[in-house]
């Protein structure tokens, strides 16, 4: 339903326009999956998005997704189609940290031309033969001085062996140096053609701005939750906005609500369709995290809650409401979980519990109670249950969530019935990546799963629908599982006019899904439409503003 053109760009860094202006660069940033409720790391399809254009910026040449590290610098071949990518940044503690790439857009051929990991601030060409490229040290003890000198120094050099490192040679398996990088001094940016510093991110974003000029761009981002209000009516929330509806037969938005902060779940309780809006930090003006509930209808949105805090959501099938309190990071207050009735009293006023994002996240909306993890004993993040609450404070524990040997996190899940749930999980492991991730069916009382199907990345988000669970992960999977048996009844990578993204949410209603995704598109597809097919392109659909 978001708009078709440019929506693969997600939050705008920087834009470049060749010498000749028939070739236009985007750089954008795919964010990572958080805010103070949730948090999903591991396993992210995307980073860091090059997306190149003609000069109208009618046409997408291609796109290019294989930065590790923030895109610095484009640097365009003054004949060929080519284009150098300087990637770095300073890794919070004590390095810096980068690459330079060599993509020709034509052929998809890439290269990487650095034989070590080097914070790349600028380049360009000399000639049709030669780059010159400009880096950071290495680290802040490579050069005499302050360590925060080391954010003002530069060295370069000019390559004029432009091929990959691994043909070169110049990256050998026993070695993670560079020989052409081994000597290099501080140097003054201009003696290799450069300004006297590189340009930093807010020109870079300036430059944006300036290669768009009038072109018909709306930026987006991280697609947060979606609800059906109806079976036309759908609604989104995103990194832009509070709130969005669009009519999904006509591709019409019907309400496009903007405001401070961005809206990052939609829940049914207090008699109405809340929209969940999240006001970030603001340090320099010493405001700490907010959350305000709305009440959406046709003329928009009306306030019906605030808290001087960021809360997390969760509803029974009675309208009821858990806010749960995520903590003060700098333990400055106490934590202090909700539970409003349906009439928008306040109930219970309790701490339940430890909360971080990635441990204790949960929405299992809609049912017999109040449902939230919490650790065992409740002040820990391990050894964590599945509790219920209601109105009085009682707290049922209804199963482990946690057993003996493992410790989960990233946590997802969805009712299959009044007694059955479908959850996804990643369990811990202490390196990065390490863990398994899994899929699997639980019905209460039961000593175990009744299947469990191991997956390859984290789960964005599950969902029943009649005897099928859907499922999106980090790395672009979208699938669908048998309910009863966990049999795989269908997989493939989410692709948008072939280029790669990933689902953050879904919601269903019958036949369709709506997806939403990492750099901001909402896409419908349906459910007997991908059974059919191998090509989720072929059932996954973006619709133009009308």
């Amino acid at each position: 339903m978001s708009p078709a053109r440019f929506g693969e760009v997600g939050r705008p860094i920087g834009g470049w326009r060749r010498a000749d202006g028939e070739v236009c660069a985007l750089a954008s940033e795919i964010d990572r999956l958080y805010w103070p409720g949730r948090a999903v790391y591991e396993g992210r399809r995307i980073q860091h998005r090059l997306s190149l254009y003609d000069g109208a910026l009618e046409r997408r040449l291609g796109v290019f997704d294989r930065a590790r590290f923030p895109i610095r610098d484009v640097a365009f071949h003054p004949t060929r189609p080519l284009v150098a990518i300087g990637t770095g940044s300073y890794d919070g503690g004590y390095q810096f940290e980068g690459d330079l790439w060599l993509w020709n857009w034509e052929s998809a051929e890439v290269r990487t031309l650095l034989g070590e990991s080097r914070d790349v601030t600028a380049c360009r060409w000399v000639d049709g033969a030669r780059l010159a490229v400009l880096l950071h040290p290495r680290d802040e003890e490579e050069y005499p001085g302050e360590e925060n000198e080391a954010f003002d120094t530069y060295v370069g050099l000019v390559l004029d062996d432009l091929r990959d490192i691994h043909a070169s040679g110049f990256r050998s398996s026993g070695s993670n140096r560079d020989p052409r990088l081994a000597d290099l001094q501080p140097i003054d940016p201009a003696t290799l053609g450069f300004g006297s510093s590189p340009i930093e991110s807010r020109e870079r974003r300036s430059r944006f701005t300036e290669v768009m000029g009038s072109a018909p761009y709306e930026e987006r981002s991280r697609v947060w939750d979606l609800m059906w209000l109806s079976p036309e009516l759908l609604a989104a929330t995103h990194d832009r906005c509070h709130v969005e509806v669009w009519n999904t037969r006509t591709g019409a938005r019907l309400q496009h609500i903007r405001g401070e902060g961005h809206g990052v779940q939609l829940v049914e309780a207090l008699g109405s369709r809340l929209v969940h809006v999240f006001r970030p930090a603001d340090f320099i003006e010493n405001v700490a995290d907010r959350s305000t509930l709305f009440r959406l209808g046709p003329a928009g949105l009306e306030p019906v809650r605030s808290f001087d805090h960021a809360v997390v959501l969760s509803t029974d099938e009675r309208g009821n409401l858990l806010c749960r309190d995520p903590g003060d990071p700098g333990r400055k207050r106490e934590r202090a979980d909700v539970v409003l009735s349906a009439s928008n009293e306040e109930a219970l006023r309790t701490d339940l519990g430890h909360y971080d994002c990635a441990n204790h996240y949960l929405r299992l909306d809609g049912r017999d109670g109040l449902y939230f993890l919490r650790g065992t004993p409740p002040s820990s993040h391990e050894h964590k249950r599945l509790c219920r609450v209601d109105l009085t404070g009682t707290i049922d524990e209804v199963m482990d969530w946690d057993d003996q040997a493992t410790h989960l996190m990233d946590s997802a899940a969805s009712w299959l019935s009044a007694r059955s749930i479908v959850r996804a999980a990643r369990v811990y492991g202490p390196r990065p990546g390490a863990g398994s991730k899994l899929i699997e069916r639980r019905d209460f009382g039961a000593d175990g799963p009744t299947w469990s199907v191991p997956v390859d990345a984290a789960a964005t988000e599950l969902g029943a629908a009649g005897d099928a669970v859907v499922f999106a992960l980090m790395d672009g999977t979208l699938g669908i599982l048998d309910a009863e048996t966990g049999a795989l009844r269908w997989t493939e990578k989410l692709e948008v006019d072939g280029v790669p993204t990933f689902a953050t949410t879904l919601a269903i209603q019958g036949d369709a899904v709506a997806i939403g995704t990492a750099d901001g598109r909402v896409l419908l597809m349906q459910l007997e439409a991908a059974r059919a097919t191998r090509a989720v392109v072929g059932c996954a659909r973006g619709f133009s503003r009308a």
